[in-house]
């Protein structure tokens, strides 16, 4: 008993020796803590330097110019409304690494960014007219493969228990009611990056079930 003892002490001694010289270390194999350490950091970035959001952003009108902006914008947050960050960020924390687990690392990224993407190409097609930032229809991926995959996970909404298929189904139905709201949410981003997240899990589930 002595000996196990201390031969688990020796190992925490170690994982936090190695995070000490190497803080970074943590994110191996966690890239959903990477990406949430870099909306985080960009964010940093966007209150900093002045021209950062607006050459970064997605700007429907100039999207075939500004091509990398389908990306970067999943990067960047309104910095009038720091809920926004936070509120992604949260969903980010608690949904992504469940995801990451789920499917792996690379699987993971693949549906992040491509929910980004798509996210960001439904937007400009049907919301044409104003600029875009947020990592909101990238998270939406998330859940959507989530919902696909883990449908009777249980979440919180709020304060109210529910399985993980429900609360999609809220979220999706909220988007298409708000659709057209002007309220500065990009919906159309919402429900784009959910339907990419929908297919992915669909797909990944059927190549477990095969």
């Amino acid at each position: 008993m002595d000996w196990d003892r201390d031969r688990d002490r020796d190992y925490a001694h170690a994982k936090i020796k190695s995070l000490i010289t190497n803080p970074f270390r943590i994110f191996s194999h966690n890239y959903s803590y990477l990406i949430l350490f870099l909306i985080l950091f960009s964010f940093l970035l966007q209150l900093l330097i002045p021209g950062y959001t607006q050459h970064l952003m997605l700007i429907p009108g100039l999207v075939i110019a500004r091509p990398w902006t389908l990306v970067t914008h999943i990067f960047l947050h309104s910095v009038q409304r720091p809920d926004h960050v936070l509120i992604n960020m949260l969903v980010l924390f608690f949904f992504a690494p469940v995801l990451e687990r789920r499917v792996g690392s690379a699987k993971f990224l693949l549906i992040f960014f491509l929910s980004g993407i798509f996210g960001g190409i439904g937007y400009c097609i049907m919301t044409p007219s104003y600029p875009a930032l947020g990592a909101s229809g990238a998270i939406c991926g998330v859940l959507g493969a989530l919902a696909m995959l883990m449908p009777r996970m249980r979440v919180y909404f709020i304060i109210f228990p529910m399985e993980m298929w429900m609360m999609v189904i809220l979220f999706a139905l909220y988007d298409v009611f708000m659709i057209g709201a002007h309220d500065w949410v990009a919906h159309t981003a919402h429900l784009s990056g959910l339907l990419f997240g929908l297919i992915a899990g669909w797909m990944e589930l059927q190549k477990e079930l095969s």
